[in-house]
């Protein structure tokens, strides 16, 4: 048994950032995978959003093996973090269940940044990869109602709609995938940081949790 395995994101803070700080990427990445792998799916679910943080882009890879029920925001958040572009994104559509609400989440946080994404989203500051034109985010958003218009499915796809133009609008991210390791250990220097740190009143020091959630 994991001693992590009943860990939420506040009790794997620490030893995370041990892992970031004496670990390459891919260690770091094997590391949260292992303890991942050994929890309950909610719990996972929840905890997916550190994937984001290794600056690993072979967490795309884990997320899309092993996303399952039941799927919370944290899966598409960490991809989106990840950076992971529209054709991948496309597919997870396609491919239904959990993968399709993933999906719809990932395109969600591409958004421009706003008050009610967590402070380090809003510093990262993701941008779509290889994004599409609005007709064929239109298109594919149709096909995905037309296979399934569940309630949850219906909200995400309206959501998307509404944020169109913030999630197609391309140029440069806030951070860089592989810098995301750095904004874990220590947000403060980056672009616009303070402010958005003062706005959530957020004190950087062992309150990580906040870091990681929105107000909502």
């Amino acid at each position: 048994m994991s001693e992590h395995q009943f860990a939420d994101s506040r009790a794997l803070s620490a030893p995370f950032v041990q892992q970031l700080s004496m670990q390459p990427p891919d260690g770091a990445l094997a590391w949260l995978t292992c303890v991942l792998a050994t929890q309950a799916p909610a719990l996972r679910s929840s905890n997916a959003i550190l994937l984001a943080y290794t600056g690993n882009p072979a967490a795309i890879d884990w997320i899309d093996a092993n996303i399952g029920s039941p799927v919370a925001g944290a899966w598409g958040v960490a991809a989106a973090l990840l950076g992971t572009p529209w054709p991948h994104i496309v597919g997870w559509l396609q491919r239904g269940g959990p993968h399709r609400l993933m999906a719809l989440d990932t395109l969600r946080a591409y958004r421009k940044p706003a008050v009610n994404m967590s402070p380090l989203e809003q510093i990262a500051a993701p941008v779509l990869p290889q994004a599409p034109t609005k007709t064929e985010l239109e298109q594919a958003l149709a096909a995905c109602l037309a296979a399934s218009a569940t309630p949850r499915i219906q909200a995400a796809v309206n959501a998307i709609a509404e944020h169109a133009d913030e999630i197609l609008r391309g140029g440069p991210r806030g951070v860089a995938v592989a810098d995301l390791p750095r904004l874990y250990l220590d947000p403060e220097p980056f672009k616009d940081a303070p402010a958005i740190l003062a706005q959530h009143e957020t004190v950087v020091g062992g309150m990580r949790e906040n870091l990681l959630k929105g107000i909502w």
